[in-house]
């Protein structure tokens, strides 16, 4: 149960394949996320335009977590990423051509806690 005092920690897993036009926009509103901690994973999944190269600058500057591997198709591409998700109070889900409102995750985090009696 978390405290009222306590951020909560929040993993995003994405899954990304050619999503240049786009995944910048939606990396960029996911760390933009106010009220809880949010740590990033991304498994690209054998992009051939630019986008694993984009994802690699966000990685070096400790912006994201990514896995690369071959192409395994949305469904096994997440299951690969919660295999290697690190502990966390709440996890979501993102595909790589959303744009997040920034309170996306807080308020998510507030009804769930609502809900199980945590307020």
């Amino acid at each position: 149960m978390l405290s009222n005092s306590k951020v909560p920690k929040c993993v995003v897993l994405m899954a990304s394949y050619n999503g240049i036009p786009f995944i910048s926009e939606q990396i960029d509103s996911i760390l933009s996320q106010a009220e809880v901690d949010v740590r990033l994973f991304v498994r690209d999944d054998g992009s051939s335009d630019g986008t694993r190269d984009l994802l690699q600058r966000y990685a070096d500057e400790g912006s994201l977590t990514l896995l690369t591997g071959e192409n395994l198709g949305p469904a096994l591409g997440f299951l690969t990423l919660l295999r290697n998700a690190p502990e966390a109070d709440y996890y979501a889900f993102s595909d790589q051509d959303d744009i997040w409102f920034p309170e996306k995750i807080g308020k998510l985090v507030q009804l769930i806690e609502k809900e199980e009696g945590y307020n």
